[in-house]
């Protein structure tokens, strides 16, 4: 696992931005998601996009932690790219592992998430 890096062209660090979206809910979801945000499941055979990405957050119980690791970022002036693998666990369920990727882009308020894809790993 490695450090928390800060995006060089921000005083947000994408890593703390991206575990929240494991572990925060609908609001933070609101705040930090592109209006054109994009995001596939292993479990959807189709990407939730807008509204149905909040939909979706409603009924879900959320990680109460996940680890990050094998962490990649690659960043442009437009983008900042993340890659990596995630543990996350809820309280009495088996650890779900994924291989992410989560593209962030910029805009006046900051970056904001515009795609993630998640594979079972």
């Amino acid at each position: 696992m490695s450090t928390i890096a800060r995006d060089p062209l921000s005083h947000t660090s994408p890593w703390a931005l991206e575990e929240h979206f494991w572990l925060e809910g609908p609001n933070f979801y609101r705040a930090h998601l592109s209006k054109d945000a994009a995001m596939w499941f292993p479990d959807r055979p189709e990407p939730l996009r807008g509204e149905a990405i909040l939909d979706g957050l409603m009924n879900a119980p959320r990680w109460e932690s996940v680890v990050l690791d094998q962490q990649d970022m690659a960043v442009t002036d437009e983008t900042v790219t993340l890659r990596y693998h995630a543990t996350a666990r809820r309280d009495g369920q088996d650890d779900y592992r994924a291989a992410c990727t989560t593209v962030y882009k910029r805009d006046a308020g900051g970056l904001k998430l515009l795609e993630h894809h998640q594979r079972i790993a």
